[in-house]
């Protein structure tokens, strides 16, 4: 009796938040795997359970060292056991480091390429000092303010000074890369490593998917490590976004993901994203030998709950009030505050954020909201299963995405775009390309000028007032549902999976 083969998905997150980890963790059950979802936690205890619906998850616990890194410099003479123990944890890794070129070199040559490239008073001298030192706590903290100071005045710039600042800020970046290393500014992802390793070293995997750039170079590591050993493993990296075109993560840490992902993509056998946009630009940036397939941000759909919360419900609405319906992450970049001043110019129009907190961004929405005041149609509705979003959303008129430009909003194929096809919801979007020329090209409704308030709002009426006939359209369109289904996307795992292993799972019993 052969085992079954072992996947390995790795998120770097929790993977029980993780809609697309869950729903793949799923599929690669479904088709025979030994599928493994392996999660991180800032907690102490591992996590470890067996799904109903397939499939196994282990959270891991990571040691945060960089606090501690910085408190034993190299002339102290003695550490405490916490430090004596992250010391060395820290010193083995770094020893390992030494041995990945050989070993990369090593299983490279076995696999074809990936890249094509007090009261008295004071005596004078005790007031003199004084004096001294307020004046250089002033400069401190006015020196230390400056970053502050800075954020300040960025989160106050328009969705374009904002852009413009992101590109001034990565061109200074490209003229000083030593300031952006990944190793040295992305502390976490070397705890990561140091973690995370010996873990997959315990599991073996023969594949291990890795779902953000800060898992490449544990997968990498390991892979090396195994090919060492004679364990060949495959690779696959689900490139969810433009690494480089992140819209709301500082430009630092953006060039420091950029980094990492460009020293070890060409480790990988496979890589797919979400897009095809987004596909082409990895292809020209990293010179891969094979475009990346495309595995949408598509829902699953729970048939077996017979009714389901309703967004509409869950607002206090009547069925007849307009009702636009947003899901999804809240921040600037994701130009929400578009829609909410677009609220005054649509009479009667209601507006339901899904959100699982009320963070700042969130609390920025509702005070925009009073201001202008439509507070009382602006509806913060809670998150359900991500297998029950669809039927969620099914109550309201329309769905609307109103992402700001960037590099990677213009080559992005959100979730809540396939969610909202799949809820049968015609489509309000702004003319980020990849979704704008979908809607254009399909009919799925309606495209506006990104952070323009007056126009969101004509498009949004434009679609209220064809609202059933597009309605209609979507949900009569079987090809079209299908298509932004994850049925459609578990298709695509299948063949990726099969291809880089020469064949299909070895399912129990064969």
């Amino acid at each position: 009796m052969s085992q079954p083969i072992r996947l390995v998905l790795m998120p770097g997150n929790n993977a029980l938040i993780d809609a697309r980890v869950m729903k793949n963790l799923r599929t690669a059950a479904a088709l025979g795997y030994d599928a493994i979802a392996l999660g991180i936690s800032r907690g102490e205890t591992v996590h470890d359970e067996v799904l109903p619906t397939g499939g196994r998850v282990i959270v891991q616990p990571i040691t945060l060292r960089d606090e501690a890194r910085k408190r034993f410099p190299a002339w102290r003479f003695s550490y405490d056991r916490t430090e004596r123990s992250i010391a060395r944890a820290y010193v083995k890794h770094l020893v390992s480091e030494v041995d990945e070129a050989a070993q990369r070199a090593a299983r490279d040559a076995a696999r074809e390429p990936a890249l094509t490239i007090p009261a008295c008073r004071p005596a004078p001298l005790a007031s003199q000092r004084r004096r001294l030192h307020a004046l250089a706590m002033r400069v401190i903290v006015k020196a230390r303010s400056i970053r502050a100071d800075r954020e300040i005045k960025r989160d106050a710039m328009d969705p374009v000074q904002l852009e413009a600042w992101r590109r001034r800020r990565f061109a200074l970046l490209r003229l000083t890369p030593w300031r952006a290393r990944w190793r040295a500014y992305l502390p976490k992802a070397v705890d990561e490593m140091i973690d995370l390793g010996p873990r997959l070293d315990e599991l073996q995997p023969d594949i291990v998917h890795v779902h953000d750039v800060y898992m490449m170079a544990v997968a990498a590591r390991y892979a090396q490590r195994a090919h060492a050993r004679g364990h060949q493993v495959k690779l696959v990296y689900d490139a969810r976004e433009f690494v480089r075109g992140l819209a709301h993560v500082p430009p630092k840490r953006v060039v420091a993901y950029t980094r990492m992902e460009r020293e070890f993509i060409g480790d990988f056998d496979r890589v797919i994203t979400v897009s095809d946009s987004l596909a082409d630009l990895l292809v020209e940036t990293y010179h891969l030998a094979r475009r990346p397939d495309i595995v949408l941000n598509a829902p699953i759909l729970d048939t077996t709950t017979p009714q389901v919360p309703s967004v509409r419900e869950a607002a206090g609405l009547a069925p007849d009030v307009p009702l636009m319906v947003y899901g999804g992450v809240v921040n600037p970049a994701r130009g929400l505050g578009t829609v909410v001043r677009a609220l005054p110019l649509l009479d009667g129009v209601h507006l339901a954020l899904i959100v699982n907190n009320r963070g700042n961004a969130v609390q920025a929405m509702e005070r925009l909201a009073a201001e202008l005041g439509v507070a009382d149609r602006l509806h913060l509705v809670p998150y359900v299963p991500h297998d029950q979003v669809a039927r969620y959303m099914a109550s309201a008129d329309l769905g609307v995405s109103p992402l700001s430009h960037a590099i990677n909003h213009d080559v992005a194929l959100t979730n809540k775009f396939c969610e909202y096809i799949e809820a049968g919801l015609p489509i309000a979007t702004s003319d980020t390309p990849e979704q704008a020329g979908l809607v254009r090209d399909l009919g799925l409704g309606e495209v506006f000028v990104a952070d323009d308030a007056a126009d969101c709002a004509r498009a949004v009426r434009l679609v209220l007032a064809n609202r059933a006939e597009l309605h209609q359209r979507i949900e009569g369109d079987a090809a079209l549902k299908h298509r932004f289904s994850w049925a459609a996307q578990a298709e695509v795992l299948q063949r990726v999976y099969a291809e880089v292993l020469g064949g299909g799972p070895a399912a129990e019993g064969e």
